[in-house]
């Protein structure tokens, strides 16, 4: 990979002077301020739509004016909003796109696609151009500014204005207090074991088997992310439990999108961390079943109902903190799910992606749809021995399309 340009994009529109700081809300102060990576890949690109994709992102960086803004240490509790700009790069590789696609079975190959945002930046942007033909647009913004959602939502606003279309005002919370002067805990993620991350895709056809399987015998309704979720964490922590010969009470934390709980009126325009976390804590030595995870799930989800504003979800996140990370005998694993957001409706005029990916950071779980979404693509990140020991899981293996292992 060479890169051959970077340019600071700015806002087409000056940030009028009652909206130069933009404070964050305290579940925006509690998230880390490091980058929700997406790649979408595209084989129709055109090089001369270089210049078009600059100025429509400088166009939408108006309405989205704190994107362009900078933060002045991953603590601060405000954005300046001071038109700084957002980093353009572009690339090119050596390889083709169809090539590139096959080969990324190693995840860590994605990571060269991704622009390193710097520490004080909002958002970064890489164009990668393939040889023969064919670009990725990976995007990196920081989760202090974006839940999935609102990074789906940009990006697609994003391509709109590309196509000639226009981009509606998003609304930005603003919180009832500053939190720059709350001393707010660091997580520390730990490196002891080498990681590795796999992908894994799952059909409708395998997935409803499992539901109905489920379903039967619990006497309730699930969602495919439900079932599918519960199935892959029971059975990381059964392989972590067989790697040490011994049972570490392990927890599951599971975003759910609160918009449509909270905002009555278009509640797609809300921007920001808008979601609320689901804990499924598992401390009992004996052997988990799946029924045992998914009414944790399920019952959690049914608790999270009762939230009445983006303060109290702050709120209670604020109290999950210590027992998500302040016990180092507890395992928790990080989940989260992109099913049937619209990743794969981002058109900037060369049709849509052939494919999406999210280059998987510290997050053990992600959950999205195939292409031509006959099913979901789950990617696992967890330590290289318990990652060869879940590959051979018989329960697992049962739901897998086999020929999708990478």
């Amino acid at each position: 990979m060479k890169i051959i340009s970077q340019q600071t994009i700015k806002p087409s529109s000056p940030t009028p002077s009652d909206l130069k700081t933009h404070v964050l809300s305290l579940l925006d102060n509690y998230m880390p301020h490091a980058p929700v990576p997406f790649i979408f890949f595209y084989k129709n690109y055109n090089n001369g739509d270089i210049n078009i994709l600059k100025k429509s992102l400088s166009r939408c960086l108006t309405q989205y004016y704190p994107f362009a803004g900078r933060i002045l240490s991953p603590f601060a509790g405000h954005i300046d909003c001071n038109d700084e700009g957002v980093e353009f790069l572009e690339a090119s590789h050596d390889s083709r796109l169809d090539d590139y696609i096959r080969k990324e079975a190693n995840h860590e190959s994605l990571r060269e696609l991704h622009p390193n945002v710097s520490i004080t930046n909002m958002v970064a942007v890489q164009l990668n151009h393939f040889t023969g033909g064919g670009a990725a647009v990976a995007v990196s913004i920081s989760h202090k500014l974006v839940d999935g959602f609102t990074m789906a939502t940009f990006i697609n606003q994003w391509a709109k204005v590309t196509r000639g279309g226009s981009s509606f005002k998003p609304y930005f919370l603003t919180p009832p207090t500053s939190y720059n002067n709350v001393e707010l805990p660091k997580v520390t993620i730990s490196h002891e074991a080498k990681h590795v991350t796999k992908s894994f895709v799952f059909p409708n056809s395998k997935i409803n088997v499992l539901k109905e399987k489920v379903m039967n015998s619990m006497g309730i309704t699930l969602s495919r992310v439900e079932v599918l979720t519960s199935l892959l964490f029971k059975c990381s922590v059964d392989a972590a439990t067989t790697k040490s010969g011994l049972f570490k009470p392990s927890i599951l934390v599971h975003p759910i999108n609160m918009r449509n709980k909270i905002f009555k009126n278009d509640p797609e325009k809300a921007a920001g961390n808008i979601l609320s976390s689901v804990v499924v804590k598992m401390d009992d030595s004996r052997k988990i079943t799946l029924n045992e995870v998914v009414a944790k799930l399920r019952r959690g989800k049914m608790e999270a109902r009762e939230i009445r504003d983006v303060q109290e979800i702050g709120e209670k996140y604020a109290s999950m903190v210590p027992m998500l990370i302040g016990d180092p005998s507890v395992q928790v694993y990080w989940t989260t799910s992109f099913c049937w957001f619209p990743l794969y409706e981002v058109d900037f005029g060369w049709g849509r992606p052939v494919q999406v990916k999210y280059v998987i950071p510290e997050v053990n779980l992600v959950l999205m749809d195939t292409p031509d979404k006959v099913g979901i693509e789950a990617t696992i990140r967890l330590p290289e021995e318990e990652m060869l020991i879940l590959q051979q899981d018989k329960e697992l293996l049962a739901f897998i399309d086999i020929k999708s292992k990478v």
